[in-house]
């Protein structure tokens, strides 16, 4: 079978024939490292039996014997997601160089079905037997979620200034908006845009997931424009969450004072007293409770709250007479000659004065603080600068305790439910996501979608209330020991103080201590 002659020395002859590549030796002396050159001069080559080229080499002289495959001159793989070509050539530097070429490239794309994100430039510069980036698609880009934001309840911390002359307490408990006032918005999910591969077939984007804005639709409502809701309150009052769901609560806000002109007061919802509450009145609400008044209240009868938490700005000067009663925590300046019984946390200002505190802890806030007199009685710890005073006013401050390990095990069962819930609510959520496009659905699927969202919000509230509580457990965990008093500058004597109803009285002055419950005894450091 006769071919074409491709190379010839006094040593080889290398042929194409129709089937591939043939060599014949005549003589001994050409090395490897010649013959590899020949090969590199020859890209169309591609061998595929090494014994040939070794026997006909070192056993010189040899017939002519198929050692090679020829190479497809201009090949073309493209990728398997479709957006990249990449192209091999397979020829000689002169045809690299010649008229030819870019025609050829051409056609073998085409046949390859390659038409799209061809790449100029890479005909420009080609190179013989490596792969070049010949053509590239336009990736699909995925469309965004929803952007959902809502109203940002203030901190509720306190404030504690201390200026030389006048001390203020500030805290922010109750958030006061108008009707009509922006609550939230959501920027709808986009729906991307399409791709396209190097062979023109366009590449659908995955559609960005549109959830739904969370809120109480009696007294929020939710404005669609372009792609763009807004939630705007319909009435004036207080803003609460239940979980992420935004509502806008009951609020009363009393500009003056309670007393003659309003008589007592009994409110269910969230109560704003600009003045005081005068002597002898009593004022009770189901939510959180915030008296104003620079001066604080005197000997009220009683301010309770059966659901929320109280802030008095000026504090309390009780005269005896005088009961607070709340199921959250307690904010006010100080308190004097009063009965405070709170189911959270009692933060005091600057002083408590013979006053009866009972608490889960009980916080005096500025390093001023100070408890002199009456009775203290926490769950978890109590924290003051000073306890008791020079005078050697009876003191007395009692922590019950409580058992770490139960307290660790409450913990791990709200970590438990926690990761319950989150994935429970990941389900809603992405049933939720198929609601996409709500506004083109009928009346029975939009049923279907106010269920799922019903159910939603329910499990979104229950996570926000357990992680609550896990917040307050963590803190109480921090706690020294199983029960803790610590005094920051100095306790007085005649000041008692009793962890898990083991006493210690102090009979002289110490200075920045803590006592705490463990293992039986009360420790300090």
């Amino acid at each position: 079978m006769e071919g074409t002659t491709i190379y010839s020395s006094p040593f080889i002859e290398i042929t194409r024939r129709t089937d591939g590549f043939y060599l014949q030796s005549f003589k001994k002396g050409l090395n490897v490292d010649e013959f590899n050159k020949i090969i590199g001069a020859n890209p169309e080559i591609q061998i595929n039996n090494f014994t040939v080229i070794k026997e006909a080499l070192v056993f010189a002289p040899q017939p002519s014997r198929k050692f090679a495959l020829s190479k497809e001159r201009i090949a073309v793989d493209i990728s398997g997601d479709g957006l990249k070509a990449f192209m091999t050539l397979n020829v000689g530097q002169e045809e690299l160089d010649g008229p030819g070429i870019i025609k050829e490239i051409v056609v073998k794309l085409n046949e390859k079905g390659v038409v799209y994100g061809i790449k100029k430039e890479a005909l420009l510069n080609l190179c013989s037997g490596k792969p070049i980036l010949i053509a590239e698609g336009l990736a699909p880009e995925n469309g965004k979620d929803s952007q959902n934001t809502y109203y940002q309840l203030k901190e509720i911390k306190p404030e504690v200034k201390e200026d030389g002359n006048v001390d203020h307490y500030e805290l922010n408990l109750i958030n006061m908006i108008q009707k009509g006032d922006w609550l939230g918005e959501k920027i709808h999910a986009t729906p991307g845009v399409e791709g396209k591969t190097v062979k023109g077939t366009p590449l659908k984007p995955m559609p960005g997931k549109n959830y739904p804005l969370l809120y109480d639709k009696k007294t929020v409502t939710e404005v669609v424009e372009g792609n763009k809701s807004t939630l705007y309150a319909l009435r004036t009052g207080a803003v609460f969450f239940q979980g992420e769901s935004v509502g806008v609560s009951n609020h009363l806000e009393i500009k003056e004072n309670i007393g003659v002109k309003t008589g007592n007061l009994d409110f269910d919802g969230y109560l704003t007293v600009k003045g005081t509450v005068e002597d002898n009145y009593s004022v009770s609400s189901t939510k959180d409770i915030e008296i104003l008044g620079e001066y604080g209240v005197g000997s009220v009868k009683e301010i309770s709250s059966s659901e929320g938490s109280i802030y008095i700005k000026g504090g309390i000067a009780g005269r005896g007479k005088t009961t607070i009663r709340c199921k959250k925590n307690l904010y006010l300046k100080y308190v004097a000659d009063a009965d405070i019984i709170c189911d959270g946390s009692v933060h005091v200002g600057f002083y408590c004065l013979n006053s009866n505190i009972t608490a889960r802890e009980v916080i005096l806030d500025s390093m001023k603080g100070q408890i002199m007199g009456g009775s203290i009685n926490a769950e978890i710890r109590v924290v003051s600068a000073v306890v008791g005073s020079p005078s050697e006013k009876r003191t007395i401050v009692s922590v019950s305790g409580f058992d770490r390990n139960i307290f660790k095990n409450i913990l791990d069962e709200l970590n438990e439910k926690i990761d319950d819930l989150k994935s429970e609510i990941a389900k809603y959520k992405q049933q939720l996501s198929i609601f996409s496009n709500l506004f083109d659905v009928g009346q029975l699927r939009r049923e279907q979608f106010d269920s799922i969202n019903e159910k939603y919000g329910a499990l979104k509230a229950s996570l926000s209330e357990a992680e609550e509580s896990k917040k307050n457990m963590v803190n109480y965990l921090k706690a020294k020991g199983e029960g803790e008093i610590t005094i920051l500058k100095k306790a007085f004597p005649n000041t008692m103080l009793e962890i898990k109803r083991m006493q210690k009285e102090i009979q002289k002055p110490v200075l920045r201590v803590s006592y705490y419950y463990h293992e039986g005894s009360i420790k300090e450091i």
